[in-house]
C-alpha cells in the first residue's frame, strides 16, 4: 500500500463560495466591494432606513450579492432618502 495521489485523495465538500472573499490580489487604493456604510448601523422604525447610510435592511443584507450596478444605483438614492430622512428629524425636534 502506497501513498496516496492526489487524484487519489477525496474531494473536501464545501460550501457556496464566501461573497466577502475574493481570489486574486487586493490594492488599498481601490476595495473590493463599494459600500455606503458609515458604521452607524440603527434602524429607523418609521423609514426603515439604516440612519448612517440610509438603506433598508433588505438591502443591508443582499449588499454582497448584488451587481456593481444594483449596487451603484443603490448608492445613487441615499442622498435624497438621507435628506428626506433629516428633515423628518427637523421638523419633530
Amino acid at each position: 500500500m502506497g501513498a496516496k495521489t492526489l487524484d487519489e485523495t477525496p474531494a473536501i465538500a464545501r460550501g457556496a463560495a464566501n461573497p466577502y472573499i475574493r481570489t486574486g490580489t487586493s490594492s488599498r487604493t481601490k476595495p473590493f466591494l463599494e459600500t455606503p456604510c458609515v458604521n452607524v448601523c440603527l434602524l429607523d422604525c418609521e423609514f426603515g432606513l439604516c440612519v448612517g447610510c440610509g438603506r433598508t435592511i433588505d438591502e443591508i443584507a443582499s449588499w454582497a450579492s448584488l451587481s456593481d450596478g444594483e449596487r451603484r444605483a443603490i448608492m445613487a438614492a441615499l442622498p435624497a432618502r438621507l435628506k428626506r430622512f433629516e428633515k423628518s428629524e427637523s421638523k419633530s425636534a
